[in-house]
């Protein structure tokens, strides 16, 4: 089967896709739930490789997820375009093919599937989980809903002659800030509210309540998890979603790299969130900013660090992300992938992410509105009309459709989206460590045989992943272990051999010095040998556990 791309699924309708595609490459994929959502959905998993040539957990692996927030759904399309791009590949294109023969994919489409769910059969948004937190039931204020009933939540502007905003003179759907000292007797001001009503409304007071579902799930893993946060929930891993996708980390030492898919703005996101970039470790920032900058070339979207520019406020840092966990506490290169730019798609250039989003210039939203013209055929705004408010009398709705505008791009556009993002993520996955292992038997005299192993890392990556996995001792160095036949004896050597880590060509990147007149070279850290001397005959077998750089079998004849 081949998804068009063209709508975003419903869970049904993913977990039948995901399931037709087990069916249909039994040798390449498999789907499993990985435990049960708040709702009690099942966390599809999909676990890709060429089972002729292994075991998926004797392989490193390379993980994608996607949709940790509700309404992010671009995610767990992008992740079910890779699972296709890959499935569909192999045996005909060699990228595919050479990854799903050496390695493994864990690709997580839906991890939200219950809010995912909402934000796409309802007109409303959600944070992550439809899970009420911190309170539970609605405060009183002002309550996103669908007033007029035409299947949209938008905006409500009310007419007020102290109001804060005005009608733009590019366009009049557009309203901008009043200026500081504006007072024109002829103009029209207005109070913007989000299309609602208000709870306990006393016929005055016009509070905001702040949202019934305000869990974020990218707030919620251990690093540096905050309790006076209000979006963190109640301890770290609350929830049963992120719970379970944390415990299959735990569960497989084999992951390597990491891409969790978000949206928006365009932009590939690296750890750390709350931390500069001096206090990383000078071998990670260099291999982080080398990945990123490939990135770069094959999306478009710019690579940057979150603690230096995209944080919401500089006095107060992101803490409890999926990426800082998957970097400082499990130990690998991990990438947010924030989707799809409206702005950029409008041509405009946003240097700034947040404060974009918070205050975009009248002349991006003009030409974001004309885009909208020109590309949607203006179906991306709902026009202002007037409606008997219940509790505010004469209001006008109208405003930005932002589901599949601003958040998520519009169906036509998604396909695009999936696939230059599918190509990053096969360009991570390539610098996988990679083991290639030679077992070699000379006879020294009658019955007297010398093993020697030889193991090398040919990939990119070191099998240690990253430095600060080595210095909190979070992946264990390659080791070999020895078999011997009932027959015959150890004379020189250890059963169980620790070969450390290995290096991976990343230690050119991590190098201050690449000028080749004055390059020193690099050690032989890449490989490493180990010689036994064993009496007796029968076959001999070797074990080569390398952790996330996967494991060998070798026998001697």
């Amino acid at each position: 089967m081949k998804t068009e791309f063209e709508a975003y699924l419903l869970y049904e309708e993913l977990t039948r896709t995901l399931r037709a595609l087990a069916e249909e490459y039994p040798n390449l994929c498999s789907v499993r739930s990985i435990g049960k959502s708040y709702g009690g959905r099942d966390i599809w998993l999909a676990e890709l490789t060429n089972s002729r040539t292994g075991r998926a957990g004797t392989k490193p692996a390379f993980w994608v997820d996607g949709n940790t927030h509700a309404g992010e759904v671009t995610g767990s399309m992008a992740a079910l375009y890779l699972i296709e791009h890959l499935l569909e590949g192999h045996g005909s294109d060699d990228l595919p093919t050479r990854l799903l023969d050496e390695q493994t994919f864990y690709v997580l489409p839906r991890l939200s599937p219950d809010g995912a769910e909402r934000y796409l059969t309802t007109p409303h948004t959600l944070r992550a989980t439809p899970r009420p937190w911190p309170e539970p039931e609605e405060e009183p204020g002002l309550q996103p809903d669908d007033v007029d009933g035409d299947g949209n939540i938008v905006q409500m502007r009310v007419a007020d002659e102290n109001g804060e905003w005005r009608i733009s003179e590019g366009d009049e759907r557009l309203l901008v800030p009043r200026a500081p000292d504006e007072a024109d007797p002829d103009a029209t001001y207005y109070r913007l509210y989000r299309e609602g009503t208000f709870k306990d409304f006393d016929g005055f007071e016009r509070k905001i309540a702040p949202p019934l579902y305000g869990l974020d799930m990218n707030r919620q893993y251990p690093y540096h998890w905050q309790d006076e946060e209000r979006d963190a929930g109640p301890y770290p891993l609350s929830e049963p979603e992120s719970r379970a996708q944390v415990d299959f980390f735990l569960d497989h030492e084999n992951i390597f790299g990491v891409h969790t898919y978000h949206t928006y703005c365009g932009a590939i996101l690296r750890p750390y969130s709350n931390r500069p970039d001096d206090e990383m470790r000078e071998h990670d920032l260099a291999i982080y900013k080398a990945l990123g900058d490939r990135g770069t070339e094959i999306t478009g979207y710019p690579n940057i660090s979150v603690y230096h520019d995209f944080a919401y406020d500089p006095k107060k840092f992101i803490t409890g992300a999926f990426d800082d966990w998957a970097y400082d506490y499990y130990g690998v290169f991990a990438f947010t992938i924030e989707f799809w730019s409206m702005a950029r798609a409008a041509g405009v250039e946003v240097e700034d992410f947040i404060e974009f989003a918070r205050n975009p210039p009248e002349e991006a939203m003009l030409k974001m509105l004309a885009w909208n013209d020109r590309e949607l055929d203006g179906e991306g705004f709902v026009p202002w009309k007037l409606f008997d408010h219940p509790q505010l009398g004469r209001v006008e709705i109208g405003g930005w459709r932002t589901k599949f505008t601003f958040q998520n791009p519009p169906p036509k556009y998604l396909k695009a989206e999936c696939e230059k993002l599918a190509h990053f993520a096969l360009s991570h996955a390539s610098t996988a460590p990679r083991l290639k292992t030679r077992l070699e038997t000379e006879d020294l005299s009658p019955g007297l045989r010398r093993i020697e192993l030889l193991v090398e890392n040919t990939g990119y990556l070191p099998t240690n992943i990253t430095s600060v996995a080595v210095d909190k001792n979070l992946t264990k160095p390659v080791r070999a272990t020895l078999q011997l036949p009932p027959e015959a004896s150890l004379i020189s050597g250890r059963r169980e051999v620790d070969l450390g880590h290995l290096s991976g060509r990343s230690a050119l990147t991590a190098n201050r010095w690449k000028n080749p007149p004055f390059f020193q070279g690099l050690p032989s850290d890449y490989a490493s040998r180990t010689v036994w001397i064993v009496r007796g005959d029968g076959p001999i077998e070797v074990e080569v556990h390398g952790g996330r750089a996967g494991s060998a079998h070798l026998k001697t004849k």
